[in-house]
């Protein structure tokens, strides 16, 4: 089971959306929580409210929120994200089978796209273990990745 953080931002129905898309994942177990991390911006907290996701408040930048948001959460692994791009249909197949045979290591969650995409992949965000996530110094989800040498797993 993982941990899913979720940097808040204004795009509250962006927010709406990722969150939608990982209820059915929670509904079948992949998804224990979901941490919404965010400083003040407005209308977080009725959303995380109505959605029972778990709010922490932070002020900083992203590197600072998500170090925060993962001292917050219970999972055993964790999956940052953001309210763009929002996963779409199929994302949890590679997750379930990086969490099977991944051997422990990290992995890059990339955006589908198309030929040119390839190129120039927009990363949805980080799967680690928690304990994983380092101790000193705070990271953004690609200076993360490439620490980890994470691994791409593509949908």
């Amino acid at each position: 089971m993982i941990s899913v953080v979720l940097i808040a931002s204004e795009d509250l129905p962006g927010l709406a959306a990722q969150m939608a898309m990982l209820v059915p994942a929670a509904v079948d177990g992949l998804v224990k929580e979901v941490v919404l991390v965010a400083g003040d911006e407005p209308g977080v907290a009725v959303l995380a409210e109505d959605s029972g996701a778990r709010l922490v408040r932070v002020e900083g930048d992203t590197a600072d929120r998500l170090a925060a948001a993962v001292a917050a959460a219970r999972g055993d692994w964790i999956l940052t994200l953001r309210a763009a791009p929002v996963l779409r249909e199929g994302w949890r197949e590679p997750v379930e089978r990086h969490l099977a045979g991944g051997a422990g290591g990290a992995a890059s969650l990339v955006a589908p796209s198309g030929l040119l995409g390839r190129l120039a992949s927009k990363m949805h965000g980080v799967l680690l273990r928690r304990l994983d996530w380092p101790a000193a110094g705070t990271l953004d989800e690609k200076a993360l990745a490439k620490a980890l040498k994470a691994k791409a797993i593509r949908y």
